[in-house]
């Protein structure tokens, strides 16, 4: 059977990018369809990632997509637990998500394949339906996001809600990234990130377990930590999977990439790496018509760094911000030398 397409991507978020990255490179014929009208936007994510792992799975450090870098990070309680980590060299970085992706798009590999508004309405063995038509494909890398009917519905006891403003505050001259552990953001944490010389990234994330929204729960924690209060000149809200990392990214023809199998860091509530590290692979198996090599790098390396955090977060929230003020206590008796491997990696 001839097929019009080696892969069809599903989604053009950093899944679906990193996906099209790996199989432009591999001479594949391919597309990526989204139903959305721009790369990069809605916004979802903070964009802070930890340069380990920038370089350990090759993301893009280009200086046209990085708003700061982090080389001093500050972890709190509102208890009055800290331990504050300086370094002679970043870190982390804070990514300009939009920018970010369209660099994924248009730069990384140079201009992908990408159809946008186009909305996927069915998917039967190597057909996709959109409102426009029919197309086959060889296979279907399938990135559509945490909320996708065309993957597992997320349970509300296994997700984070995420909300941020960038506010209008000067850049601190002490760290560039502080994490506040608190009984009132259950499961996640506050942040201050850096942004830009006259903006800083102030959120929060936590699991839903009370009707306050969002926004009233960061404008609680302002008012106990004025410091971060500023007004308002952007806003993000998004729901993050919390779940352990799927055991299965292959079904048939199907490799699923991203928030569809919790590739996600739940020690940070990050998704970027996970997202770009799956799609690449599974990109890669897609070039050679070989969903199962996909399945091996998964289980082989993605799976477990994703599940070493996953435990790492359960043990970390197990009695709330006690539970991180312990963790606190025991840390600051390490060597500095080890606190920085500890806490500088993830």
């Amino acid at each position: 059977m001839t097929f019009d397409y080696d892969a069809i991507v599903i989604g053009a978020g950093t899944g679906g990018l990193s996906a099209g990255i790996s199989l432009k490179r591999g001479g594949s014929k391919y597309l990526i369809l989204d139903k959305k009208e721009e790369i990069g936007v809605p916004v979802r994510s903070t964009g802070a990632v930890s340069i380990e792992w920038v370089n350990r799975i090759g993301m893009p450090t280009d200086k046209s997509i990085v708003r700061s870098f982090i080389k001093g990070i500050d972890f709190r309680t509102d208890r009055g637990k800290k331990i504050s980590l300086t370094y002679d060299h970043p870190v982390g970085l804070v990514y300009d998500f939009t920018t970010y992706e369209k660099f994924l798009a248009e730069k990384f590999a140079g201009d992908l394949n990408i159809n946008l508004k186009t909305r996927v309405t069915s998917i039967e063995g190597n057909v996709v339906r959109t409102e426009d038509g029919e197309l086959t494909a060889e296979n279907i890398i399938m990135a559509a996001g945490p909320q996708s009917s065309f993957g597992d519905k997320l349970s509300r006891d296994n997700v984070l809600v995420a909300y941020e403003e960038v506010r209008e505050l000067p850049a601190r001259d002490d760290f560039e990234m502080i994490l506040w552990f608190s009984d009132n953001a259950p499961g996640g944490y506050f942040w201050d990130f850096a942004d830009t010389d006259s903006t800083r990234k102030i959120g929060v994330c936590y699991y839903p377990l009370s009707p306050s929204k969002p926004k009233d729960v960061l404008a609680n924690f302002t008012k106990q930590f004025p410091e971060v209060d500023g007004k308002a000149v952007s806003t993000i809200a998004h729901q993050i999977p919390l779940g352990p990392p799927a055991s299965t990214v292959v079904k048939g023809n199907r490799l699923f990439v991203g928030d569809m199998i919790n590739a996600v860091l739940n020690t940070t509530a990050g998704g970027l790496q996970g997202a770009f590290w799956s799609g690449i692979e599974a990109g890669k198996a897609a070039v050679r018509n070989d969903p199962a090599q996909y399945q091996n790098v998964w289980d082989e390396k993605i799976r477990p760094w994703l599940l070493k955090h996953h435990e790492l977060h359960r043990r970390m929230h197990r009695k709330g911000a006690k539970s991180i003020g312990r963790l606190m206590s025991i840390a600051r008796v390490m060597p500095k030398s080890m606190q920085k491997k500890v806490f500088g990696g993830l």
